[in-house]
């Protein structure tokens, strides 16, 4: 049902505003509570967000994530990287570990993030993702449960939100489409399967393969189609932790898949352009 509607705890959270002074003082102070959990000594993992001018997106990422259902202490990591506008008000409002990164890109952010981490294990997520309760248990447990295997990454699964400009329709036959070129890349080059809204490695592998330093970083709203090929942080830390001799397994349960907004879609022209763009970078690339 997927590939024409969204699950019901999505529905719910899209209803709620995307702006917090449209809340009311107890529906703030309900989530900061909820979001209290993530304040831990000593966590068993950290998930780091990036994030630049998010004010009117990540209240309701946040609002996911508060409703996890874990049972293993994590962290919260939020970079601010040198928003310009109330991103770093509203997190603090809401008591997050925010640290921040006046060097622009994606990269940089997620840098000063993993290098002040404190968990065995990195969970990497995006601004603009909502997150099923069980997601932080899917993806310990599968680096748990790898490590006997040298398994240093992992990744999960991924649907687009529905926009004015796509139906959820639509993307349900561009997720089926590209999900040739996911399964093709997961036989040789599985890192290329590594996103930064859906992914997890064990730390201090991502810290000694130094994964995230790139020559030239994305910015959060990117380059159209990325024709030079380059800005793949994520993609880069799987290469690199996968050279060191790690591997990188797929989490395929339903509670590894995350809900994220369209906008690489639509700044790479929309979904037909992007699937083209893909499956002929992927399936017909020389």
């Amino acid at each position: 049902m997927d590939a024409i509607s969204l699950p019901g705890w999505v529905k719910q959270i899209l209803s709620k505003p995307l702006l917090i002074n449209q809340y009311t003082e107890s529906e703030i102070d309900e989530l900061k509570n909820k979001l209290a959990r993530f304040n831990v000594e000593n966590p068993v993992a950290s998930i780091l967000i990036p994030a630049w001018n998010e004010e009117e997106g990540i209240l309701h990422t946040l609002i996911s994530l508060a409703n996890t259902n874990t049972e293993y202490p994590t962290e919260l990591i939020i970079v601010d990287n040198n928003s310009t506008d109330g991103t770093n008000a509203l997190l603090k409002r809401l008591g997050i570990n925010v640290l921040f990164e006046e060097k622009q890109g994606v990269g940089h952010a997620r840098i000063q993030g993993l290098n002040k981490a404190k968990g065995k294990y990195l969970l990497s997520a995006d601004s603009d993702t909502l997150y099923p309760p069980g997601w932080i248990n899917a993806m310990i447990n599968a680096l748990k449960q790898g490590e006997k295997d040298n398994v240093y990454c992992v990744h999960g699964t991924y649907a687009f939100l529905p926009s004015d400009k796509t139906p959820r329709w639509q993307y349900g036959i561009y997720e089926f489409l590209s999900g040739f070129v996911i399964r093709k890349n997961e036989k040789n080059t599985p890192y290329l399967n590594v996103l930064g809204y859906n992914s997890a490695f064990i730390t201090q592998k991502g810290i000694e393969v130094n994964g995230y330093d790139i020559p030239v970083q994305r910015t959060f709203r990117g380059i159209a189609r990325n024709k030079g090929g380059y800005a793949a942080v994520d993609g880069m830390m799987g290469y690199r932790l996968m050279e060191a001799g790690g591997k990188i397994a797929v989490v395929s349960d339903y509670d590894a898949k995350v809900w994220t907004n369209d906008r690489r879609i639509q700044i790479d022209g929309g979904i037909w352009k992007a699937l083209v763009f893909r499956v002929q970078k992927h399936l017909f690339k020389k």
